[in-house]
């Protein structure tokens, strides 16, 4: 073969053009490597020059060449690296002045700042003042509005304020969880309410506007209750991660937390501190873990740390409740195999047991003063028992039957004098709720509608419990009911994980 047989093989265009763009890139790389190896040198080089002329005196009174006053329009430019520099030195070359071990929670601390969901009042019985985010249109408003009254004093915001500006700011579903919701509960003064739920989360809400202020992050598992101190500043939270935590309610920080022995089902805090301390007592109960077996234990917080006072674990069945009764001075505790069983708070003694319903006791309530006591069951049933002037001696006095197994349970504003006392006293509007349905998959493969899901309204009558209507929304069973302090409003959580709110025109009126 000669060289006259060899032919040359232009190459093809798409092979040009990726050499090309290789070529590019290569030449894009190396003078962006460049460029970021020359700036800090140039920036140096800025610097010694600015100090320079920042600190050389000029003896002629000229002025300097890089003085700001050499703009002919005469406004002064700001200094390019006010961002990196004070007074010519790098920000980035500075060093601790000590060389001992970093305090990492000193740290943490001073770089995490937690956002205050309201302003905690001094006053004692005063609200918790809710800070919230103003929008444009509130700042106009507030902006047009009179700052204080004829007298001189400030005008507070109350709430709630007409029926006209509640139905503007009301809202009748409140959209916060993933999952089904287990526990609502409202603070003391009626404007904060508590939500949890299996998504692992515990919301707090602010009343009756409905804007969530913010969330308590921090169990790994489903939290199933959730309970706030009476002067709204401590709030406790349980799971199914086995671990009990106290948070500072205001700002979401955890305090303290502490593990159970197994999931925990439920957690509340006392009414008050404990004599003449600051500490609260806060009641746990857990299901059987492994070889641990269920078993109520009694904790104080003194707002550092959770001490263990004492365990209760001779309990008959799983417990579904445990709550503080008449005074503080008792623990009411319901179980799966639907007893009820009363126990002295300060040494675990078991004082009276009841056999309140012949299934599953679901949930129990508590009148204001702590005599009159509300049980609803998976048997559909509804009870009210009068416990005496001690708070144990159980009598049965009202009993409802209803159309689906119950969940949920709730007392309004009503007392042991006006339910079993003379009728003309009693109130006329709702006074018990109660909550429930089938389970989305009997729901299912029944004719039964989503009626199963409304919430039943009953007040006291002569001699029984009345119908006085329901409240419809959700679309799934619900598990837990909440009535405000003052009667105005019912909340109710459910396994579509949406909590309703129903506000009532007239409550408690004759």
């Amino acid at each position: 073969m000669g060289l006259m047989d060899f032919q040359f093989k232009a190459p093809e265009v798409a092979t040009i053009v990726r050499w090309l763009l290789r070529v590019v890139l290569v030449a894009f790389l190396a003078w962006l490597v460049k460029g970021r190896q020359t700036e800090p040198e140039e920036e140096e080089q800025e610097d010694e020059n600015d100090n320079q002329t920042q600190g050389n005196a000029n003896p002629r009174g000229q002025r300097l060449p890089n003085s700001s006053f050499n703009n002919r329009d005469g406004n002064r430019m700001p200094p390019r690296k006010d961002a990196y520099n004070q007074r010519g030195q790098d920000l980035r070359q500075r060093r601790p002045a000590n060389d001992g071990p970093m305090d990492f929670d000193a740290v943490i601390n001073k770089m995490s700042k937690p956002k205050q969901m309201w302003q905690q009042q001094t006053v004692p019985g005063a609200k918790p003042e809710i800070l919230k985010q103003a929008s444009s249109d509130d700042v106009a408003a507030q902006a047009a509005a009179p700052r204080k009254d004829s007298g001189g004093e400030p005008v507070a915001k109350k709430y709630p304020r007409t029926k006209e500006e509640e139905k503007t700011s009301y809202k009748a579903m409140l959209h916060g969880h993933a999952r089904p919701v287990t526990w609502i509960t409202w603070n003391r003064d009626g404007n904060l309410l508590f939500t949890c739920g299996k998504d692992k989360m515990c919301s707090v809400w602010s009343f009756p506007d409905g804007e969530c202020l913010g969330s308590y992050e921090g169990h790994s598992g489903a939290v199933w209750a959730c309970s706030v101190t009476a002067d709204s500043s401590w709030l406790v939270t349980g799971g199914a991660d086995q671990n009990v935590i106290v948070w500072e309610a205001r700002t979401s920080r955890e305090l303290a937390r502490i593990g159970l022995a197994g999931v925990c089902r439920f957690v509340e805090w006392a009414s008050g501190p404990t004599g003449d301390t600051t500490a609260y007592r806060l009641v746990t109960v857990h299901n059987k873990f492994g070889s641990n077996p269920p078993a109520i234990t009694v904790f104080s917080f003194d707002g550092e740390a959770i001490t263990k006072l004492h365990l209760i674990t001779n309990l008959p069945a799983p417990a579904t409740q445990v709550r503080w009764g008449f005074k503080d001075n008792l623990l009411a505790s319901s179980h799966e195999n639907g007893e009820l069983i009363f126990w002295s708070a300060d040494t675990g003694e078991e004082k009276r047991r009841l056999k309140a319903h012949d299934v599953m006791l679901s949930k129990f309530d508590f009148s204001l003063d702590r005599l009159l006591l509300a049980t609803a069951s998976t048997d559909m049933k509804v009870r009210v028992w009068d416990l005496g002037d001690e708070g144990c001696d159980a009598k049965m006095v009202y009993e409802l039957e209803t159309d689906r197994p119950l969940n949920a349970v709730a007392f309004g504003p009503l007392s042991r004098t006006a339910a079993t006392g003379d009728a003309s006293g009693r109130p006329a509007g709702c006074s018990v709720i109660a909550a429930g349905g089938q389970d989305i998959r009997d729901v299912a493969n029944s004719s039964s509608s989503s009626d199963q899901f409304t919430t039943l309204l009953y007040r006291v009558g002569a001699t029984a419990l009345e119908a006085d209507g329901a409240t419809k929304g959700h679309f799934g069973p619900v598990h837990t009911l909440a009535f405000s302090l003052d009667g105005t409003a019912i909340a109710s959580g459910s396994e579509d994980g949406c909590i309703r709110l129903h506000m009532f025109d007239d409550p408690g009126s004759k």
